[in-house]
């Protein structure tokens, strides 16, 4: 948000400490209506990897472990370790939130995999013994101790089956994040795998649930099919194709492979996706879309308002490349997809969520493919992809990975997904939590903050002034949304609203994590603790 002065990029320590100090101030803001047997786990959590993060410096996982961690960020491990179990805390005050699993139960599991998380990395500092343990051994010791520590903390039955779920769980989560950091070099944070690996944990616990019991809504087993494809043709086509880890270049992939590479992704379409949802649906999947979309009025409308938007971003993306080919673009100019994101979500919020949602999950489907497709250089397009998109890349684009857009449509989209399907019990300005920390406050702090940002946090490239646009302008939206009907009696919600701006606004000015991610997913769980009453 607060826009940046040229300095050079990285964290510092006294930043992350503050990153600290707001994450904490969050969780003691949400503890006032958390379960108490959930404060204790998550105050271990926190100083296990707040004691971390301050010796940092000291830490060589990515030599012990293999991991290429993304220069210039922080760990991280405050905010990817404590991120996720807020949210869930926080989603959990919904009275019809089981609906998504996101009980007492996954509070708890979200917990156990942080834990462990940290656990590893405490195993693998340079200052151990010298003999260090395997990997997979770090890995079983973290993964013991924080089930069993996590699980006896919690006012909750210990039986055989949460506790085999609680060590499948951390097992996979362990798992994705050692293959996150090692396959996709140089384009994650710490904290950034830990969120990644925690949420694509907790989908597959509840995905595997879902089958048999069938109890989600239907946009969510969309979700969890889209999930599941992309997830297998990403493993699939890391194995088919081989990315030079210390450079980072790719060489275009032949025809042959390429060809390979489609017949993979059709594959896993007709004979994974499509039965999996046909299942979980109980009826075709295409039958149940067209029937959705013709049962609503507003539905031919947005999408092709949708369409229109997004013949509007390709316009941008082909002129910015016609008039600056060769370098990357300004941060002022890679708000103009913040302000095209304003413009695809608010209406599809405010009038129909439900399609929102599923317009969502098949334009995240389609971003990853195309990122694939990139980065492998498939024929015939991966290169021209690749092209395009560097204009629009910064320093933690710095990967084999480009993940900016990505990032900014989960940004969007992860409030409204987490949100209980109902979408109207009193909170609906959480759902909104996207639009207002990326959209409105990130673009405002980007341009403010860039013409009379004068003095920065310390120990950080933000400004001051950037924060105060950021904040001005959110609260000015939430404003907006309340006389539109959206979270009424804006004054009697002021203190709320307000400590979750203001939060959220120094969270973005002094984490070097990703804030795309961060950010509404910070704003989500305060708005969602602070106005749940």
């Amino acid at each position: 948000m607060a826009a940046e002065m040229p300095t050079p990029a990285g964290a510092t320590p006294g930043a992350e400490v503050w990153e600290g100090v707001v994450i904490i101030t969050g969780v003691m803001w949400t503890a006032y209506n958390m379960a108490p047997n959930l404060i204790l786990p998550t105050i271990i959590v926190f100083i296990g990897a707040f004691s971390l993060q301050s010796t940092w410096p000291k830490c060589s996982v990515d030599q012990t472990l293999g991991w290429n961690l993304r220069p210039g960020a922080g760990s991280g491990l405050v905010t990817g370790s404590i991120l996720i179990p807020l949210v869930l805390v926080a989603n959990n005050l919904h009275g019809n939130a089981k609906e998504y699993g996101v009980s007492g139960m996954f509070c708890a599991y979200s917990l156990c995999m942080s834990h462990a998380a940290v656990c590893l990395v405490w195993l693998s500092k340079s200052d151990l013994h010298p003999d260090r343990p395997s990997v997979r051994t770090m890995g079983t010791i973290a993964t013991t101790i924080s089930v069993f520590l996590i699980l006896l903390l919690q006012d909750l039955p210990l039986g055989i089956g949460n506790f085999a779920i609680g060590i499948v769980g951390v097992v996979f989560c362990l798992c994705v994040l050692h293959g996150l950091l090692t396959s996709l070099p140089s384009s994650l944070s710490l904290g950034e795998a830990m969120i990644a690996s925690e949420g694509v944990a907790l989908l597959m616990i509840d995905s595997c649930q879902n089958v048999f019991y069938k109890n989600r809504s239907l946009e969510y087993e969309l979700l969890q099919s889209v999930a599941l494809g992309l997830a297998i043709i990403g493993v699939a086509s890391g194995l088919m194709f081989v990315t030079n880890d210390k450079t980072g270049k790719q060489s275009t992939a032949s025809w042959k492979d390429s060809l390979r590479f489609y017949i993979l992704v059709l594959s896993v379409v007709v004979f994974i996706c499509v039965p999996h949802l046909w299942w979980l649906l109980g009826r075709i999947p295409i039958l149940w879309l067209m029937g959705f979309i013709l049962a609503c009025d507003s539905s031919i409308s947005l999408i092709g308002y949708w369409s229109l938007m997004t013949l509007v971003a390709i316009a941008t993306v082909a002129r910015q490349n016609r008039t600056n080919p060769a370098g990357a673009g300004s941060t002022v100019v890679r708000k103009y997809f913040h302000l095209i994101a304003i413009a695809v979500f608010l209406p599809g919020l405010m009038r129909n969520p439900q399609l929102l949602y599923i317009g969502s999950v098949a334009a995240l489907g389609a971003f990853v493919l195309l990122e694939y497709v990139r980065m492998y250089r498939i024929q015939p397009s991966g290169e021209s992809f690749h092209t395009s998109l560097r204009v629009f890349v910064d320093e933690k684009d710095s990967g084999v990975a480009i993940l900016t857009h990505i990032y900014l449509l989960l940004g969007c989209s992860l409030p409204l997904w987490l949100y209980p399907s109902a979408y109207t019990i009193g909170t609906e300005l959480a759902m909104y939590s996207g639009v207002i920390s990326l959209g409105v406050g990130d673009t405002a702090a980007s341009v403010i903050g860039s013409k009379l940002g004068r003095h920065r946090w310390p120990g950080t490239k933000k400004t001051v002034e950037g924060t105060l646009a950021a904040v001005a302008a959110q609260l000015a939206a939430c404003g907006t949304l309340s006389l539109l009907g959206i979270q009424p009696g804006f004054t009697a919600n002021l203190i709320p609203i307000v400590t979750a701006v203001c939060l959220t606004s120094l969270l973005e000015a002094f984490t070097s994590q990703v804030d795309n991610i961060v950010t509404p997913l910070y704003m989500y769980a305060l708005f969602s603790s602070g106005l749940s009453s």
